[in-house]
């Protein structure tokens, strides 16, 4: 439905933010130490927990509303 932030939208999102800025998950989860499988977790299965958005806007110097109008309007 559009208009919801859902967890398949942040998803979209999450895995599109680290995209562009040409890292790998493992990269990824090696700046933030965690395992790869969390990376993969966000972006396939999204999240419902505002720090992982918050982490995501500090690691690449986005602004946390950004990244959930993106996760909006992923559909």
């Amino acid at each position: 439905m559009k208009g919801q932030i859902t967890r398949e939208g942040l998803a979209r999102a999450l895995k599109k933010i680290r995209v562009d800025n040409h890292l790998t998950q493992q990269e990824l989860a090696d700046m933030i130490y965690c395992d790869i499988r969390q990376i993969r977790r966000y972006e396939t299965e999204g999240t419902d927990k505002l720090a992982v958005v918050n982490m995501y806007a500090e690691m690449f110097d986005l602004s946390s509303l950004s990244i959930l109008s993106m996760a909006q309007d992923a559909f």
